[in-house]
């Protein structure tokens, strides 16, 4: 028995002796770094003797020195009597960082891990006592960022600037983005230069740093800022021994952010040389794809944006502009059940995100009411005697009010109008109301209208349809007839002499910068009179930024008549041309509101058969506010000398109009 009892004592001596080298290899390895064999080393001790209590203390610890805190935690919970308070807040602290990471994957759109990640926090800091640690503060914002909590991030960082904490720059590119969410772009571009002034910003950093530029308004600076970071990026980074370079995605997303700026400030073209260059590169970058289709979209292509935007979500599923832009395009395209269908896509992915929920105020600008008011007060000079087709005073009132979307395709519209002109003292009214119906789906648009004229010049029932064909995404084609139609002349209807009018029209629209149209218009009036007209006009943008455009006009136009002996101006043949300009000032913009001043001047010349040609000038000046997203007021006057039967008159006019919804 005491020989037995000797060689076991031997034995186990013998153990303890190959664990003790074991661990002291371990801690070796430990000390250079060598995390991996450090682990290997403490297992085998652990294999030995799972009981080993430095083993399983020390593996945990170097697990989370070797960044595994989510593994660290899990053997910490199964032991937590082995660590000290400081180890064992650390292992929790660092798995709620590590939660917060894997939350914020691209490969993870879900919010579980983020949810995790603030729970875990919540019930770490339930059992201190005392002052929230500063890392935690950090990670609160971080996670706060992930759930896309953007007003919570802002006031946690507004108040860690209040407690005067030096705060560092990955939490400071959060509250950037937040600010930026927030609609505070002068705050975020404080934010962000804090981030470049410490010279650790990242190519995200500067991105977002330009847009911060870009919606405070400083668009040069955000332009001026990304060519210059730009330029210290090379496109392609060769590796020691490396047979081929590979791309440099810093200078990517440098180059697609700077393009799709040139688009927002109004330099398309260039900016569609860019985006094109950068998908002959690389096809199947989902991110490419979808900017190329905003690019389109801006440029009225909508087909053309449609493939892109279809492009970029079949080769990433999980990209959000990729839908957003399928909403935008299918929207345009009268395609509204396929556009809501995307909707659902894009904020299943990002619900939340700013651009989810600008798409979602856009969509209830698209599908809601639409109402239009407007007013025009006019006065005529002319020569003792002279009889004027627009009268001495003219009055307008007008009101349209169309119903939310019904069934994706149909509105339902209330009408009313009134029109008021004095001709040598007696005025005339042409006062309606009436009901509208109106139909789109993708090519094709129907509108109908049934009024009532109740005046004491008549009491007829007009019958207005309209019908627009879109041949492709620049060409469209109209065709409209109504009876009595309201713009039939009122010295017509003041001798109780009505018109019914057919037109057909052509709108061609290669771009944002040109558009041209063409129409043929006949009136008929019931006392055998007709009226027949040839409208041409064109117009080119020469300059387009956010502060200022301008744009230039011409117009022709032709009428005969087959009867100019009328109680109302009806020249056998007449002609006029008008060449214009237009210059806005657009004096304040902060997103979906702006001030615009718009600045006109016109001459041409107006031809009358028996009368000759005279020059016809024309002024005007004119605000417009955008309220809010879909509501707009404008209001002008304008000043002109027309010519009617070789005599000039001073027209002087005023008008002022309120739009609520998509017109």
């Amino acid at each position: 028995m005491c020989g037995l009892s000797f060689c076991t004592i031997g034995a186990e001596a013998a153990d303890d002796q190959r664990l003790e080298k074991l661990l002291e290899e371990a801690t070796a390895e430990r000390h250079e770094r060598q995390w991996r064999s450090a682990l290997a080393l403490y297992e085998r001790v652990l294999r030995l003797d799972p009981d080993h209590d430095t083993a399983y203390r020390e593996r945990t610890i170097t697990l989370s020195l070797q960044g595994s805190a989510g593994l660290a935690w899990h053997y910490y919970q199964q032991r937590p009597e082995l660590f000290n308070a400081d180890e064992a807040s650390g292992f929790e602290q660092d798995y709620i960082a590590r939660l917060a990471v894997w939350g914020k994957l691209p490969s993870k759109p879900s919010n579980d891990d983020m949810t995790r990640a603030l729970e875990a926090q919540e019930a770490f800091l339930t059992h201190r006592d005392g002052e929230v640690p500063v890392r935690q503060r950090f990670d609160h914002l971080y996670i706060l960022h992930g759930l896309r909590r953007h007003e919570k991030v802002v006031d946690g960082y507004r108040k860690l600037t209040e407690d005067d904490i030096d705060i560092p720059p990955y939490v400071l590119r959060i509250a950037g983005d937040s600010l930026l969410a927030m609609r505070e772009p002068e705050s975020a571009v404080e934010v962000m230069e804090r981030v470049v002034d410490a010279d650790v910003a990242t190519a995200d950093d500067h991105v977002l740093l330009a847009y911060a530029y870009l919606e405070s308004g400083r668009w040069q600076e955000a332009l001026r800022h990304l060519e210059l970071e730009a330029e210290e990026e090379r496109a392609w980074l060769w590796e020691r021994k490396a047979r081929q370079p590979h791309s440099n995605w810093n200078r990517y997303f440098l180059d697609s952010t700077l393009a799709m700026i040139r688009s927002y400030t109004g330099d398309q073209p260039e900016a569609q040389e860019r985006l094109e260059t950068m998908a002959g590169i690389g096809p199947r970058n989902a991110g490419v794809q979808a900017n190329l289709g905003n690019l389109y979209l801006q440029r009225g292509w909508e087909d053309q944006a449609l493939t892109r935007f279809q492009i970029a979500t079949r080769l990433d599923p999980s990209l959000p502009d990729g839908w957003v832009g399928q909403v935008d395009a299918l929207a345009e395209k009268q395609r509204v059940g396929e556009a809501r269908q995307a909707m659902q896509q894009a904020i299943r992915l990002a619900a939340g995100s700013p651009r989810v929920e600008q798409m979602r105020r856009d969509w209830r600008t698209r599908t809601g009411w639409r109402v239009n008011v407007s007013t025009v007060a006019g006065h005529s000079d002319a020569p003792s005697g002279a009889n004027s087709p627009t009268g001495s005073d003219e009055q307008r009132h007008h009101l349209a009010a169309w119903s939310p979307l019904l069934g994706d395709r149909w509105r339902l519209g209330l009408l009313g109008s009134e029109q008021a002109i004095d001709f040598h003292g007696e005025r005339v009214h042409d006062t309606r109301g009436g009901l509208g119906l109106r139909y789109a789906r993708d090519r094709l648009s129907l509108e109908s209208r049934l009024e009532r004229s109740d005046d004491a010049f008549s009491r007829d029932t007009a019958f207005m349809f309209e019908l627009d064909w879109r041949i492709n995404e620049t060409l469209d084609t109209r065709v409209r007839y109504a009876t009595h139609s309201r713009e039939g002349s009122l010295q017509a209807h003041a001798s109780g002499i009505t018109a019914d009018q057919a037109q057909v029209g052509i709108d061609w629209s290669p771009n944002e910068r040109r558009t041209y149209q063409a129409s043929v218009t006949q009136m008929d009036y019931s006392d055998g009179n007709r009226q027949e007209s040839l409208s041409l006009s064109g117009w080119h943008r020469l300059m387009d930024t956010p502060d200022e455009a301008l744009g230039l006009s011409l117009e022709l136009h032709a009428d005969q008549a087959s009867d100019p002996d009328t109680a109302y101006f009806s020249p056998e043949t007449s002609a006029s041309w008008e060449l214009g300009a237009l210059w806005e000032a657009r004096t304040w913009h902060r997103y979906e509101q702006h001030f615009i001043q718009d600045f006109g001047v016109s001459v041409g010349q107006s031809w009358q058969q028996e009368y000759g040609a005279d020059w016809v000038p024309t002024l005007s000046y004119r605000h417009r506010w955008g309220i809010g997203n879909g509501r707009d007021l404008q209001y002008g006057v304008s000043w002109s000398r027309p010519v009617y039967d070789g005599t000039r008159e001073t027209h002087l006019s005023f008008d002022i109009g309120i739009t609520w919804g998509e017109q």
